[in-house]
């Protein structure tokens, strides 16, 4: 097990440090490019006085539209040392959307790669936002722009400055992902970032050759704290693909000589339906931190690719960790208790705790200071409406056992209400999944002629298989209750996604009848049991 590191509290203070204990070790790892700890810290320092020289000031934001980069991290850790608060975006975002952000963060400058640049090109007017650097996407010449700055243009400075920078202070800007609604900034502070990763760290059975790899996007605090700031915290290695890649995931991070992967359900989903080869076990990776990893997938999973999986629950606001499983005494299924930072409770529509085993919406609070974030940026009021009753409400319905493990039902405003019945998506989604045919399937409540709505199912086949519409309403007749069974079901190609491979549900339910097929018109009727 690895020891537990120094007790940070910003992130300034855990590079230079990292610097000095660990020296020549690698801390992070790109395609064709290593950075060691000194190589990390010497970096850092010249982003945050190349900042400085350009004018950013402490407080300012600096956006980014960067994919994973080695500059991501050296602009994320250089704006910190300089006390610039750093705005990464999603770089699926497009028109009004991506302008959106850009105002509401007041961003005072921003660095996009050269691939998205024509991205930002269609919104920058009426934006106020000087300097623009350009990343180069690959080798060749500095990418420039009559618009815009070259990275390699950024100002070079021998000594940057060094201000003091306190655990309350601004690091970033995290948007959510505005799968059901426009998006909110949520302010993170330094200790948050390090707190959150520190007890991350303590639940991941870590050991002092651990390789944390992961393809999720660094403008998530997924990568981040998960994967970024835990290996710099234990004096480990991070390593980073660019985007998920299911066919050759394992090959990847093989190449890494990963320990530690991160995945969130879709890939877990998806990973297994691939066809079995020699590489699913070719690897050093033990261990699989996981989001929403369901019960009859669980053991399969880890038998198949040799590992263990830490399922845990978090999102932006509370840390991308909140609940984690503890090692050694796992239960499949729950995504595990609270670390040491964070108190939690279930209640009921008027925030009454509930009797254990009974669902309810997660409440959580810090109890200790600066360890969540502090506000929604310019939305009092949905900062206020969040924490409500001195308790920040997360939207998602859980249970809780005797001992206090946490299972995770659904998203509270995803629940479907179907003839006077409360029923989750992800149930449904759960029985379709298990259908030999069917590569993935997002389930959404639609608009019912008689009142509270019906279940509509996407449903994406898996290449080269083939099933009926009939045969899957058979099929989740068979699995379901009769009031899950979905009335709809449609065929897609692809599952419309964010880059961090959440199923965008509100793109699903605006999408109208489309060519769905109505289980009724087929003759299929289901019925409560007599």
């Amino acid at each position: 097990m690895q020891a537990p590191p120094q007790e940070y509290h910003d992130l300034a203070t855990l590079v230079r440090d990292g610097a000095h204990r660990h020296g020549t070790k690698p801390a992070l790892l790109f395609a064709g490019r290593s950075l060691s700890y000194v190589d990390l810290d010497r970096e850092s320092d010249r982003v945050a006085a190349g900042l400085a020289a350009a004018g950013l000031q402490r407080g300012e934001r600096l956006a980014l539209l960067l994919f994973n980069c080695p500059e991501f991290v050296l602009l994320w850790l250089g704006a910190a040392k300089l006390g610039v608060v750093v705005v990464p975006l999603n770089t699926a975002l497009k028109g009004e959307l991506l302008r959106y952000e850009l105002a509401d963060c007041e961003a005072r400058a921003l660095v996009v790669d050269e691939r998205l640049w024509p991205v930002f090109a269609e919104v920058k007017g009426g934006l106020s936002i000087a300097p623009v650097w350009v990343v180069a996407a690959g080798e060749g010449a500095p990418a420039r722009s009559s618009e815009a700055l070259s990275w390699s243009d950024l100002p070079q400075e021998a000594e940057p400055p060094r201000p003091e920078i306190a655990p309350w202070d601004p690091a970033s800007i995290l948007y959510t992902s505005g799968t059901t609604g426009p998006p909110k900034g949520a302010v993170i502070p330094h200790e948050k970032c390090v707190r959150t990763a520190r007890e991350i760290g303590a639940r991941s059975r870590l050991a002092a050759d651990s390789v944390l790899f992961t393809a999720l996007p660094l403008f998530h605090c997924n990568a981040q704290e998960m994967t970024t700031l835990v290996a710099l915290e234990y004096g480990l290695t991070a390593a980073f693909d660019e985007r998920f890649h299911a066919s050759n995931f394992w090959d990847t991070a093989a190449g890494f000589g990963a320990t530690h992967v991160s995945l969130l359900i879709s890939m877990i989903n998806v990973l297994y339906k691939q066809p079995e080869r020699a590489m699913d076990r070719g690897h050093r990776v033990r261990t699989a931190l996981t989001a929403g990893a369901t019960k009859e997938l669980w053991r399969p999973f880890e038998a198949r690719f040799g590992l263990e999986i830490l399922e845990l629950y978090g999102m932006t606001e509370c840390g991308c960790t909140t609940l984690m499983n503890p090692p050694g005494a796992i239960r499949v299924g729950s995504v595990g208790t609270p670390l040491e930072f964070v108190e939690a409770q279930v209640v009921d529509d008027h925030d009454r705790p509930v009797p254990v085993g009974e669902r309810g919406e997660l409440l959580v609070r810090p109890r200790a200071p600066y360890t969540m974030f502090l506000e929604y940026y310019r939305k009092p009021e949905k900062t206020v409406e969040a924490w409500r009753n001195l308790w920040f409400h997360t939207g998602d319905f859980v249970t809780r056992d005797a001992d206090g493990y946490y299972y995770f039902v659904d998203r509270k405003k995803d629940v479907i209400r179907r003839r006077g019945e409360n029923l989750a998506p992800y149930d449904v989604e759960s029985a379709l999944q298990q259908h030999p045919a069917v590569f993935e399937t997002v389930v959404v409540g639609v608009p019912s002629p008689l009142g509270e709505e019906d279940v509509k199912a996407f449903v994406m086949l898996r290449p080269g298989a083939s099933a009926t519409a009939e045969e899957l309403f058979l099929y989740c007749s068979e699995k379901l209750p009769f009031f899950m069974v979905p009335r709809y079901l449609e065929f897609l190609e692809e599952i419309p996604k964010t880059a961090n491979q959440k199923a965008q549900r509100y793109l699903l339910r605006q999408r109208g009848p489309g060519s769905q097929v109505d289980r009724e018109t087929l003759g299929l009727k289901v019925r409560p049991p007599r």
